[in-house]
């Protein structure tokens, strides 16, 4: 009875794995970042051109054209580049709280301006400089920033990287 019941138990738990939001992302799989603030928003980037810039919008499909299906070059917890294509997440110019926040594609290159780590706990996805990827309004082609990694501002700048 009670090897039934595990049996039963693991098998429903194996049904509903399928259905259970991933809270990592493996070494080069292609995610989605939902927005904490707008579960219908992820972020990409606005065209499929360099110096784009990184807009909330609609999540795609997970097709090879999806712009919004990034890849993390070395998964989560691991600082590595965030691509489409050959376009990388960079923040290179880039300075929190001045007039040039907004983040933007450019060719992948070896900047280290280019490297993100996405993380488990909290959510975020930052780089070195203590920076975190932050959307201050949850609506389609709003800019996506680049701000200091902190409490107040934590709200902002959780991402549910779904794999696709």
């Amino acid at each position: 009875m009670i090897k039934a019941l595990f049996l039963l138990a693991a098998s429903l738990l194996a049904v509903q794995v399928p259905f259970v939001a991933a809270d990592v992302i493996p070494e080069g799989s292609a995610a989605h970042f939902f927005s904490s603030q707008n579960s219908s928003l992820v972020f990409g980037p606005q065209s499929v051109a360099a110096k784009a810039s990184l807009v909330a919008q609609l999540a795609g499909d997970g097709s090879s054209n999806d712009r919004t299906a990034l890849f993390a070059t070395f998964g989560t917890g691991v600082p590595g580049q965030i691509a489409f294509g050959d376009l990388c997440i960079t923040a290179n110019g880039v300075e929190p709280e001045s007039s040039s926040q907004t983040l933007y594609v450019d060719e992948c290159s070896d900047d280290p301006k280019q490297l993100w780590t996405v993380n488990a706990d909290p959510q975020t996805v930052s780089n070195a400089d203590g920076n975190c990827i932050t959307l201050g309004r949850a609506w389609t082609d709003v800019p996506v920033t680049l701000g200091e990694c902190n409490d107040v501002l934590q709200h902002l700048q959780l991402w549910n990287p779904i794999v696709v």
